[in-house]
């Protein structure tokens, strides 16, 4: 099953605090590094230009950092249902 369609990032900031506590995320110049269990994710956009309180961000990134990061998959889901994390 594919993800489509855009989070806001306060939603995957949310999701990050319940799913991965003890993680670190930075904003940098051109995407955000987030780092938990000391593996990175170092791309995750920072939205589009413009106002950046709240971007949505394609779903297709979170899911992987989801992925990369090892996060369990009912808490993911649970706090992102549009993501059909597996």
């Amino acid at each position: 099953m594919t993800s489509f369609g855009l989070i806001p990032l306060k939603e995957i900031w949310a999701m990050l605090d319940r799913c991965a506590p003890g993680h670190t995320r930075k904003a940098r110049e051109h995407n955000h590094l987030v780092t938990y269990n000391g593996v990175p994710y170092p791309s995750l956009p920072l939205g589009k230009h413009g106002r950046r309180e709240n971007p949505d961000i394609e779903a297709g990134h979170v899911k992987k950092m989801a992925r990369l990061l090892k996060l369990d998959a009912d808490c993911v889901n649970r706090m992102l249902p549009q993501l059909r994390f597996k």
